[in-house]
């Protein structure tokens, strides 16, 4: 579960919230306004209007059976999606809250805690068929800066890791983490690159024999690798890559055993496959596209015996010869004594721009911009008030550097049909024509989804086929839009 989404809904911010993080910008062009429009949609969902809305699905006997159950627990009325989740939620985290006086008096001490279910309680259910790959087709088809021999060898390498974890627990559930098979092939591989790219991809493969699935420890709740034989039920898919998707959870069974289960059953019903309503299909994924939040630490002016200043430099115009086409770093906080000096802030700004920034480590601060001609000597208390920003002329700033930038010295552009115009994180692909990048997902192409060799995108296939081509079909099927 993602907890952006979860605690999204139920508290209208994310689990990091509660330390004072706020949204800063969403990937894919979604902005706070947005954001909040989102959680305020999902949030609102009255639980009666659920129920209906799942009438006429399997799912709706679990969810009126959960809705119920919390509903006799609380002393406070439920009537949204939001009651329902920050009820669960506290009482997963074990937090006392206000129970139904009518259930308390039929409900076990307050020192016993929800029984969890454990795997004998589950009713048996009839394992599906599942489609598998061979990891060397999959390997084939991925756009990896790796040959293919290297993803097969350190696949093996991971198998034969699992093989060994099997054999010493003689379990047959016997699996690794994440961190467990990546430190067994670090043993063997140098290239921890590599290996995080291997594992990303193996799910419900086929190595030497042996077929590779991720799945969660019922008991610890993380997620593993597990490897079983190849057995005749498991469809070998030798031809084209398919991705199979996630079972839906297990019916709920009997609502308040286990809070988890209701919680994971709720979210993956509820907030990832609502019927027929794309309006909350739309925030749901507006919220898990939001992944940056900040804390902001507001600049204060403490009453004490320091001089604060926020200085940032200004290159020279000789510095200035690159032409530098993105803005300037924010300013360094900088903290000098009462009695500190001209030259002591200048000293302390070489200082403090030298550690920080590879560009600036030859650095020289001539002057402070606003007080040319005052001597170094002269005493900055009276002169400079504390808490301002300060710019300083210097040079010997190396503006020709790779490391000048975050992103590289690389002067690319984004321009994508979803309003993103930077960045953000997510996947992307640009175009072999005008070299703009954009997201795979908005040009079509699944996450999963190999690029393809060569990608032109909407703008340029309109410049380069003939107009009466439009009268064919339409680049926005395809997912795709004109970029200029």
């Amino acid at each position: 579960m993602d907890l952006r989404l979860l605690h999204g809904v139920a508290y209208g911010h994310p689990w990091f919230g509660r330390w004072g993080y706020r949204f800063h910008h969403g990937s894919f062009g979604v902005t706070e306004h947005n954001y909040e429009k989102a959680i305020e949609i999902l949030s609102s969902l009255e639980l009666d209007k659920i129920i209906r809305d799942f009438s006429t699905t399997d799912q709706y006997r679990g969810i009126k059976q959960i809705v119920r159950c919390y509903r006799d627990l609380s002393e406070t009325q439920l009537i949204s999606i939001r009651d329902l989740l920050r009820l669960m939620l506290t009482l997963k985290s074990g937090l006392p809250f206000q129970r139904n006086s009518a259930m308390a008096a039929t409900a076990p001490s307050s020192s016993s805690r929800p029984s969890i279910r454990t795997q004998s309680d589950k009713p048996s259910v009839k394992e599906k068929s599942v489609k598998c790959r061979k990891f060397s087709a999959v390997a084939a088809n991925l756009d990896s800066r790796w040959p293919v021999r290297r993803l097969e060898y350190t696949a093996n390498v991971i198998v034969e890791a699992l093989k060994e974890k099997k054999a010493t627990n003689n379990s047959a559930n016997a699996g690794m983490t994440r961190q467990e098979a990546r430190d067994a092939a670090r043993l063997h591989i140098g290239d921890t690159g590599l290996i995080d790219y291997v594992l990303k991809s193996m799910n419900n493969v086929i190595v030497g024999g042996m077929v590779v699935r991720r799945a969660v420890n019922p008991s610890t709740r993380v997620l593993q690798y597990m490897i079983q034989e190849l057995r005749n039920d498991v469809q070998v898919n030798s031809c084209e890559l398919e991705i199979v998707p996630e079972p839906l959870p297990e019916p709920a069974g009997k609502a308040g055993i286990d809070v988890y289960r209701d919680i994971t059953y709720f979210y993956k019903i509820v907030l990832l496959d609502y019927p027929e309503l794309e309006l909350v299909r739309l925030a749901t994924q507006t919220i898990l596209d939001s992944k940056h939040f900040v804390k902001e630490w507001p600049f204060l002016d403490l009453e004490d015996n320091l001089l604060r200043y926020i200085c940032r430099v200004l290159p020279t115009f000789s510095d200035l010869e690159n032409k530098p086409t993105r803005e300037f770093p924010p300013g360094e906080l900088v903290l000098v004594p009462l009695h500190a000096t001209i030259g002591n802030l200048k000293a302390e700004v070489e200082t403090a721009m030298r550690d920080t920034y590879i560009a600036a480590e030859s650095l020289e601060v001539i002057e402070i911009e606003g007080m040319e001609g005052i001597e170094d000597g002269e005493v900055i208390f009276g002169a400079i008030e504390s808490g301002s920003e300060v710019w300083l002329k210097g040079v010997g700033m190396d503006l020709g550097t790779e490391l000048r930038y975050e992103g590289g010295a690389e002067n690319w552009t984004v321009r994508c049909r979803c309003g993103a115009r930077d960045d953000d994180g997510e996947r992307m692909v640009a175009c072999d024509i005008c070299e703009i990048w954009q997201h795979t997902r908005c040009s079509g192409i699944e996450d999963a989804g190999a690029v393809p060799p060569l990608f032109v995108c909407a703008g340029c296939c309109a410049s380069l086929l003939p107009s009466r081509a439009h009268s064919s079909f339409e680049f926005e099927d395809f997912g795709m839009e004109p970029l200029y």
